[in-house]
Order: structure tokens, then C-alpha cells, then sequence
């Protein structure tokens, strides 16, 4: 993990700012002072200049977490995943040679607020992309075979 992407966990909302051959970044407590510092505030909770290939993966941003790229101060995307459902599985592991023992693991699918992407996030630590709910349940099917769903959560927002 790099600088940039533990520093955008720590923050309610982060800026990046692509200038030149560096990322100015600018911090804020919540997506609410980002707004009122877009009104004039001085609300800014603090900033740092990072080298350009210092990388964020956005799909493992934490849920609620906004993070604005710019590209030499105009905005050109925005991330923030919320939570939509949460589960345990449990499967046959058949990875290990005996009786094909029974696993569990934690699932979490996010939309991406200000896209259509949808996010699948697995206790293992894997983050993955999806354009739609269908190729999540078809990777969990092929991924995890006939697993059986033991807790959930739904989320609304």
C-alpha cells in the first residue's frame, strides 16, 4: 500500500490534484467541509505534495470515503463507494486435499456513487470492479461454487 492510498483512508474526503509531475493533495474532515470550502470556507484539515506515481487503487477505498481527482485544478472524477450488502458465505474449500473442508469469508458489494460501477470487496482483500450485480453472482458462483449465505446485511441510502 502507498502513502497516498493509507493517507486518502485516514480523511472523510481527499483531493488530487495532477499537476506537473507532481499530485498536490488536499485533505478535509468530511464531504460536507469540502463544500463549504468550495463556498469560500477555510476549512481545509490539511495538505502535501506527493510524486506523481505514488498510485490509489480507488476500488479499495473505505466505504463513505470520497476521493476528487483533478487534473491541473478542474475536476475530472470523483470516488466514493457505499455499502449496499454485506454477507458471510460459507463454501467448500477445495483447495485443501482433505474432506474438502468448509470455509467462510465476508462479502461486500458497493456502488460506486458517482459511477455506475459496482464493487465487490472480500474479506481476503481482494477489490473488484464490476459493471453490473449479474457478473458478481457469476464470479461468486464460479470463485466459491454452491456457498451458502449465513448473515447479511442491506443497506439503504
Amino acid at each position: 500500500m502507498t502513502a497516498l492510498q493509507e493517507m486518502v483512508t485516514e480523511f472523510g474526503c481527499t483531493v488530487l490534484n495532477y499537476t506537473g509531475n507532481k499530485i498536490k493533495v488536499s485533505y478535509f474532515y468530511s464531504e460536507e467541509m469540502y463544500s463549504k470550502y468550495l463556498k469560500g470556507v477555510d476549512c481545509m484539515q490539511g495538505m502535501g505534495i506527493r510524486e506523481i506515481n505514488d498510485k490509489v487503487d480507488f476500488s479499495k477505498l473505505p466505504s463513505g470515503v470520497l476521493v476528487v481527482v483533478q487534473n491541473d485544478g478542474r475536476e475530472s472524477a470523483r470516488y466514493k463507494y457505499v455499502s449496499i450488502f454485506k454477507a458471510t458465505i460459507e463454501y467448500k474449500d477445495t483447495t485443501r486435499l482433505k474432506n474438502q473442508q468448509k470455509a467462510s469469508l465476508t462479502v461486500q458489494i458497493r456502488k460506486q456513487k458517482y459511477g455506475k460501477d459496482f464493487n465487490l470487496l472480500l474479506t481476503s482483500g481482494e477489490s473488484i470492479n464490476f459493471n453490473n450485480l449479474k457478473r458478481i453472482k457469476a464470479f461468486l458462483d464460479e470463485k466459491y461454487g454452491r456457498y451458502k449465505i449465513t448473515d447479511w446485511e442491506l443497506y439503504y441510502e
